[in-house]
């Protein structure tokens, strides 16, 4: 089965591809604004796409230009053979935002996005204006029996694998990422039916998929991010979590909020670990705040 991906129809005039750090990205871009604010950098999550902001998107246009990549390796962006660490990741959004002419960002990530947010922060502060990080990254918190079965290869594998036998297992795999995926709009949740498919038949997701989480696992098992690294952020940063976040519990965020300096955690109630797709409009007013 060929994975499709399906473009959201609100975000179809947007899509373009370019390339960065030897990579072709996928990603959409709402253009030069007439603001003089930085523009928005939209940085998904482990395993999702840049469609995961198609609520957020729109609302932000309005007050700067908005860029959101499918990250190498996930979504319509290529998939090279290589290891998918931090470090890739933060210096591809460094090449694209030079290769856009965009001086410095909004950095806004979500869950594993904001570890990458935060590395570029920690490589190239010149081109950060301020960073968001929402429901990430995780800090100091314990994998689950789950996650700890992806660290093995093979056996985390043959797990992504299984869930090619039911469209309906596969769906149902998304609910722990959310606080109420019942209450999302129909026509989210079809999108996500259809979209979680795409996800489990890429072979090519599944290999970016395994090799950053195993990368993250271990640069974890180093103590890293470390109270020490984050102390070492000197950009404005505003901090938000899903009060019902699972995957990664509101706990981090506070440690996080506690170790970086004048960070502002903000918490939404009744949201779960994606707060771009339950509550974008709250989301984006925390964003502007």
């Amino acid at each position: 089965m060929k994975p499709k991906f399906r473009v959201p129809d609100n975000l179809k005039p947007y899509q373009r591809r370019i390339g960065a750090n030897g990579v072709g990205l996928h990603l959409y871009d709402s253009g030069a604004a007439h603001t003089q604010e930085p523009p928005f950098l939209l940085v998904h999550g482990l395993g999702d796409e840049a469609d995961s902001w198609r609520r957020v998107f729109p609302l932000l246009m309005g007050r700067a230009r908005v860029v959101a990549p499918d990250l190498p390796g996930f979504g319509r962006s290529e998939h090279p053979r290589r290891a998918y660490t931090l470090n890739f990741f933060a210096d591809t959004l460094a090449s694209l935002l030079e290769n856009l002419h965009i001086p410095r960002a909004v950095l806004v990530g979500n869950s594993m996005g904001a570890a990458v947010a935060l590395r570029v922060a920690l490589r190239r502060a010149d081109l950060v204006a301020r960073l968001v990080l929402v429901d990430g990254p995780p800090v100091r918190s314990r994998l689950g029996r789950i996650q700890m079965m992806f660290l093995i290869p093979g056996q985390g594998e043959r797990i992504y694998n299984s869930f090619r036998t039911s469209q309906d297992a596969a769906y149902e795999s998304l609910r722990p990422y959310y606080g109420n995926l019942d209450a999302l709009p129909p026509e989210d949740r079809q999108f996500l039916r259809e979209r979680v498919w795409d996800r489990v038949w890429s072979d090519d997701q599944r290999r970016a998929y395994f090799s950053t989480f195993r990368w993250m696992a271990l640069e974890g098992l180093l103590g890293n991010p470390s109270p020490a690294m984050l102390g070492q952020i000197k950009v404005p940063t505003t901090i938000v979590w899903g009060e019902q976040d699972l995957p990664i519990p509101l706990e981090a965020g506070k440690r996080l909020a506690a170790w970086i300096p004048g960070a502002q955690l903000h918490i939404i109630p009744g949201c779960g670990h994606l707060p771009q797709q339950e509550q974008p409009e709250e989301l984006v007013r925390l964003i502007l705040q």
